[in-house]
């Protein structure tokens, strides 16, 4: 007598193990332990393990399996929430975590994340009612700093202010932890990225002043960063290939080698942030060009008299630094999840590069035909898509920006 394969057992045992593995949140096998204690449905998990087996395999109809459990999930979260006992609980919490990476796993096209961006108001409104007592436990930590990161990411979207409240509780949860604790550290950095975005697109009647500021917190934003960065050093080491072995294709024959593709991830957010950073703080050092050149003092109060300069070589080093992980992923074994994930997590940090009028043109060009390579030789659509926003000479959208500083990352799809 055969035996017969039930797709959510299938689903569960590669979300659990192989997925769980490759992405940067550590306690997702953590999640189904404390769903099944409340005694909630799986359904909430095997809405996100489904979708995600579904876009490993490509195979649609188990995307249409996951939507059925997720309708039902929705409902138990629904009632959960109505319920001022069960909304606190570290189940009600962990059920939002998923429902909103289902959302980033089965999101597709150039559009508006609407269904994430709701799911994170939800759990913006849940994380206060939680209050500091949801410190009190391991858990509760680590889901609050994957929650808050999505949050952030979604306020950078959107351009809306970080909301106070959850700027107070990252306070009071680094007096717990430590204020040196690295992911604290990280989670200022993307505080500090949400905030730029808000003031860079805000509208002002006074541009010099404006500039000015941005050039302040740029600049201090960017010295939190590479802070991070000279920690990631000693507790994320990766080694520098000597450049007589790095394959002919490596960019500038600089290569990388890391010790685990989440590691790399780590790095290159980081690096991407820098990115962005002196890319910003280059266009308003151009905007503020009357301003410090009339007044000599405010060009020394910034610290440098060079501030393009010095920002267009950082931006060329964390883009040479990104581009040296392209013979990494290439490294991987063809068609593994590794290989796959890594390419995935690439493809933001790629577009970066490709988008910035600061990089070396040599790296855009670099960055915009991997970006089409990867594209071709994995199948994953989004490359290609990025790859034809940067020909179309577009801003990165909202599809894009959903996602990169958290676990899902709706650019690792298919």
């Amino acid at each position: 007598m055969g035996l017969s394969i039930v797709p959510e057992d299938v689903a569960t045992t590669f979300f659990l193990t192989s997925y769980a593995n490759t992405s940067p949140t550590a306690h997702l096998p953590a999640l189904a332990d404390t769903l099944k204690f409340e005694g909630l449905s799986n359904c909430v998990l095997l809405a996100p393990a489904l979708a995600a087996l579904s876009r490993d395999l490509v195979q649609p109809s188990l995307m249409g399996l996951a939507r059925k459990h997720y309708s039902v999930a929705i409902q138990q979260t629904n009632r959960a929430l109505a319920s001022p006992h069960l909304a606190v609980k570290d189940a009600t919490l962990a059920s939002v975590l998923l429902l909103a990476l289902f959302e980033a796993l089965a999101f597709r096209g150039r559009r508006s994340p609407t269904n994430w961006t709701m799911h994170m108001n939800g759990a913006t409104e849940l994380l206060k009612m939680r209050g500091p007592d949801q410190f009190n436990s391991e858990l509760g930590r680590s889901m609050f700093l994957d929650i808050v990161s999505d949050i952030l990411t979604s306020c950078a979207t959107r351009r809306v202010a970080v909301p106070a409240a959850l700027r107070e509780l990252l306070e009071q949860l680094a007096d717990v932890v430590g204020h040196d604790d690295l992911h604290i550290g990280i989670t200022r950095a993307t505080t500090g990225m949400a905030d730029m975005v808000g003031l860079i697109t805000t509208r002002t009647t006074d541009p010099d002043a404006a500039a000015i500021q941005i050039l302040l917190q740029g600049r201090q934003l960017d010295a939190h960063i590479s802070n991070l960065l000279e920690r990631f050093a000693t507790l994320r080491p990766y080694v520098v290939v000597d450049p007589a072995s790095a394959p002919e294709s490596a960019y500038n024959r600089v290569a990388h080698h890391y010790s685990s593709p989440k590691f790399c991830w780590q790095w290159n957010n980081l690096r991407m942030m820098r990115v962005y950073v002196n890319s910003w703080i280059f266009q308003a050092a151009a905007d503020a060009k009357r301003v410090l050149q009339d007044t000599p003092e405010a060009a020394v109060a910034l610290g440098q008299s060079r501030v393009q300069e010095m920002a267009a070589s950082n931006a060329e080093r964390m883009a040479t630094d990104i581009l040296g992980v392209v013979p990494y992923c290439h490294s991987l074994p063809a068609s593994s999840n590794d290989r796959l994930t890594m390419a995935r997590r690439l493809i933001w940090p790629l577009a970066a590069i490709a988008a910035s009028k600061v990089t070396p043109i040599s790296a855009r060009i670099y960055a915009r035909d991997t970006l089409c390579a990867l594209g071709q030789e994995t199948g994953i659509s989004q490359a290609m898509e990025a790859k034809n926003m940067v020909d179309e000479s577009k801003e990165t959208e909202d599809w894009w920006v959903q996602k990169q500083h958290t676990h899902s990352g709706s650019w690792r799809r298919r």
